[in-house]
C-alpha cells in the first residue's frame, strides 16, 4: 500500500510580485490556481534543498479542478547481461503528488523515505519556480494536515496537564474561515509582514480553557494545514505536536497513476479528496 501525507500549499502574495498589467497595476500577474496549474503543469529539474539531490518532476494528466504528476530520482541498479557482463539499468526513486487548485491549495504527496521529508521535497519545488523560472507571483509556505481527533482527545483526557499552548500560523490564505482569529492573524500579517505569527497561551497546569471560541478557533486554523499546535505539561514535556499527527492515507498500488497509465489520476482525486 502507498501512503500519502496531507498538505496545504499557503501561497502569500510577494511585496516584489510582478505587475499585474503594463498600466502599472500592482498585484501577481497569475491567481493562486493558475500559479499552481502553471507549476505542475510541465516536465522540471530542481534540487532539493536539504540534500542537494538532482529530483524532476513530471506531470500526469489529471481531472479538472487538479494539477499533479511524479517526483522522481535516477537510482540505477546494476544488472548484468547474458554474457554477465555488468551494466547499469535505469531505475527511479518516485513519489506520486496531486493537488487541488480551487482555494483550498490542498496537495497529497506520497511518502518515499528514499527521496526525503514529502514536505520538503515539495518545498523545494516550489521554491526552485520561485528563484529559477517565470512562476514567481507567489510564495508558498506548506504545512502538514493534523489529525484533529488526536488533538481533541489530548484536551479532553490531558486538560489537568496542560500548562502551554502554542500555534504557529503562515502567512494567511483564503481559507474562508471568517473569525476573531483569522482577522487578527491577517491585520498582523498586513502590518508587520512576518513569515510566520507564533502565539503562545500559559497558565499553571489545569487552569487553562483551550477549548473556549477563540482557542478552538486557532486550533482549527492551525490543524488544517495553516499552520502548526503543539500542547506542553508543566515541566514542558510535549502533549501533542504537529509533528507527530499527521493526516495520512493508503492507497492500493495497483491503484496508482504513472505517466504512461494516467487514467488512475481520477480514481487517486477521488479516493483522496473525497474522504
Amino acid at each position: 500500500m502507498a501512503k500519502f501525507e496531507k498538505m496545504r500549499i499557503n501561497l502569500a502574495r510577494l511585496e516584489s510580485a510582478p505587475l499585474a498589467d503594463q498600466g502599472g497595476g500592482a498585484g501577481p500577474k497569475r491567481g493562486r490556481s493558475d500559479h499552481l496549474v502553471a507549476a505542475f503543469s510541465e516536465t522540471r529539474t530542481f534540487l532539493h534543498a536539504r540534500t542537494q539531490r538532482r529530483l524532476s518532476y513530471e506531470p500526469i494528466k489529471a481531472p479538472a479542478g487538479y494539477v499533479g504528476g511524479i517526483f522522481k530520482r535516477e537510482r540505477p541498479v546494476e544488472l548484468h547481461d547474458e554474457s554477465l557482463e555488468p551494466y547499469n539499468a535505469e531505475n527511479f526513486e518516485s513519489a506520486l503528488v496531486i493537488v487541488s487548485v480551487d482555494s483550498q491549495q490542498i496537495a497529497w504527496v506520497e511518502i518515499n523515505q528514499r527521496l526525503g521529508s514529502s514536505k520538503l521535497m515539495l518545498s523545494s519545488f516550489l521554491d526552485h519556480l520561485l528563484q529559477k523560472s517565470e512562476i514567481n507571483d507567489w510564495r508558498a509556505h506548506i504545512e502538514y494536515f493534523d489529525n484533529e481527533a488526536v488533538y481533541w482527545n489530548v484536551i479532553r483526557e490531558r486538560r489537568a496537564e496542560i500548562a502551554k499552548i502554542v500555534f504557529t500560523f503562515v502567512p494567511p490564505n483564503a481559507l474562508g474561515a471568517i473569525d476573531k482569529v483569522h482577522a487578527f492573524v491577517k491585520e498582523v500579517q498586513g502590518e508587520a509582514n512576518p513569515d510566520s505569527q507564533q502565539h503562545v497561551y500559559r497558565a499553571e497546569p489545569g487552569k487553562m480553557k483551550p477549548d473556549t471560541p477563540l482557542l478552538t478557533a486557532s486550533a482549527e486554523i492551525a490543524l488544517s494545514g495553516a499552520g502548526e499546535a503543539e500542547v506542553r505539561d508543566g515541566s514542558n514535556r510535549i502533549l501533542y505536536s504537529s509533528a507527530r499527527s499527521r493526516v495520512i492515507s493508503e492507497v492500493p498500488d495497483d491503484e496508482l497513476p504513472t505517466p504512461v497509465h494516467p487514467a488512475f489520476m481520477g480514481r487517486l482525486a477521488s479516493r483522496l479528496f473525497g474522504q
